[in-house]
């Protein structure tokens, strides 16, 4: 997304609403799909799964085509109003040579996901200026978390501000813009392609999990050295779960981010809840965020919905 551009908010989820539930990266696992499905319909929502939602294709839920086309056909579905993914893992990245901007931005829906679905939002947030919203997936938290904010965030609430304790604020200040960024290895893998994600006048969401200290310095290394916090207006940090366990405690992790972030020209706070948890937030990208580490708190201003 350019600094300045013009965002397409799709419109807000209604009662009784048709949900399409997409598989864009992995394959799904059938038990936990059944139930996250299971919890949608139990909420009145209609529900039309993509064509290769079942399918298995050793790490893919399909060849690159079946997943497109599957995407595809619940993108230009007038019956379709909003589209969740049902899980992560790998392979987003892979259809989006596949795709036209134009066709998606033509029939703005919600787009609700996490994880390996950065690849695909960046996309839709650089070509067709679409907010997408980064939190849980269908076969994965929907099936086992009834404490979930994606609901009211997508019926047109703001979400709900976030406080931040002094021990989580790695740098101080404040700093307003759009929400860019998702999980952090998929970040710094999209580096000098098209969908490459610019900080520029933006406040950086980034989270993960299974990476050793080691591999995300690299990562961050990688996204300073490419201009990516070039003109950052603040930085948010999700939850990073340890790698290797035994090597590495989360408490491990918090003082090398307090030691890494020391120095930032920008303020930066973790501990944001959002990312690979149990119940993660549901965060707007591409909607305004305001960061106020002075006085603890982050605040959305505006709906992310029309």
């Amino acid at each position: 997304m350019s600094p300045g551009a013009s965002l397409v908010k799709p419109p807000r989820l209604t009662s009784g609403a048709t949900i399409g539930v997409a598989a864009v990266s992995g394959p799904v696992d059938e038990a936990r799909l059944e139930e996250g499905l299971a919890v949608l319909a139990s909420r009145g929502y209609r529900i039309v799964e993509a064509s290769n939602l079942r399918r298995r294709d050793g790490f893919l839920a399909g060849s690159d085509e079946e997943r497109t086309a599957a995407y595809l056909e619940l993108v230009n579905d007038s019956s379709v109003d909003a589209i969740f993914f049902a899980r992560g893992g790998y392979g987003a990245s892979r259809i989006l040579r596949h795709l036209t901007a134009g066709e998606i931005r033509a029939r703005p829906k919600i787009h609700l996901g996490g994880s390996d679905l950065t690849a695909l939002f960046a996309y839709l947030g650089t070509h067709a200026s679409l907010v997408t919203f980064y939190g849980p997936l269908v076969a994965v938290q929907l099936a086992h978390s009834s404490s979930l904010d994606w609901e009211p965030v997508l019926r047109g609430a703001l979400p709900a501000p976030h406080s931040v304790a002094p021990d989580e604020v790695l740098r101080g200040g404040a700093g307003e813009g759009p929400i860019v960024g998702g999980c952090l290895s998929l970040i710094a893998s999209l580096c000098g392609t098209p969908e490459a994600i610019r900080g520029e006048a933006a406040v950086l969401f980034w989270e993960d999990v299974g990476e050793e200290t080691y591999r995300l310095d690299r990562m961050l290394t990688q996204l300073e050295r490419s201009g990516t916090f070039d003109g950052l207006q603040a930085m948010v940090i999700g939850s990073v779960a340890p790698g290797r366990r035994g090597v590495e405690s989360e408490e491990d992790v918090r003082a090398w981010l307090r030691l890494r972030f020391a120095g930032a020209p920008f303020p930066v706070a973790m501990g944001f809840p959002a990312g690979h948890l149990g119940s993660p937030r549901t965060l707007p990208l591409g909607v305004r965020i305001r960061v106020d580490l002075e006085s603890g708190r982050i605040e959305f201003p505006e709906a992310a919905v029309e």
